[in-house]
């Protein structure tokens, strides 16, 4: 049958149509939407049938809220602790000679303790720089500062710089594992930085930003 707007649609196309566009995703929730819902059905089994407390759902939920907070609180640190620590200068009140860290890192790595190997290895960087005269000598030096006033003198070395600082702390401040790629990459950083010739004008910028 023809109306006035145009052909009559059928019950069974008519059907069709409706389920097509009901299955478009515009109707369908989102994934963090199904998420709350699930959310919320759990917490609402959390009371019994007559209303009162599941103490044991209760205090499963308190358990894994405590371990979460647990295991963030290990692996990130105190934020406050985490900021004072990573202002620490590298080097200690008893700094060494390139060479002597160098081979401190080298024993430590033998002995599978690539964590405080690395450390090792950017002090001996910071320790080589300041030897060469490429940077002023500073007590007071973080990994940042030794990464920020490097690039200076070897701009091509920047990136592997920064993150031969962020690995420092990492290790040093963070209590993350060092690992034999990050002791490895570090390594073949010191020794391109040991050989390479920086730019004419970067010591003198980088003794102004040490000062």
């Amino acid at each position: 049958m023809t109306g006035a707007s145009g052909p009559g649609i059928g019950r069974e196309q008519a059907r069709d149509l409706a389920r097509r566009e009901l299955a478009r995703a515009i109707y369908r929730p989102s994934l963090l939407s199904r998420w709350w819902q699930d959310f919320q059905r759990w917490l609402s089994s959390l009371r019994g049938p007559a209303g009162e407390p599941n103490w044991l759902a209760v205090a499963v939920l308190v358990v894994i809220v405590v371990l979460a907070l647990s295991a963030a609180f290990y692996w990130l640190g105190s934020p406050s602790a985490s900021r004072r620590k990573r202002a620490e200068p590298i080097m200690g009140d008893r700094p060494r000679t390139a060479a002597q860290y160098r081979r401190a890192a080298e024993e430590l790595a033998a002995s599978g303790n690539h964590q405080e190997a690395i450390a090792e290895l950017v002090r001996a960087i910071a320790a080589d720089l300041e030897a060469r005269e490429i940077l002023l000598r500073r007590t007071a030096r973080t990994a940042d500062e030794l990464a920020a006033e490097a690039a200076m003198a070897f701009p091509e070395e920047a990136a592997e710089l920064a993150a031969a600082a962020r690995l420092f702390d990492e290790v040093r401040y963070g209590g993350r594992p060092g690992s034999q790629a990050g002791y490895t990459r570090i390594q073949r950083l010191d020794g391109r930085l040991a050989s390479a010739t920086p730019q004419a004008q970067a010591g003198l910028v980088a003794t102004g930003a040490a000062g």
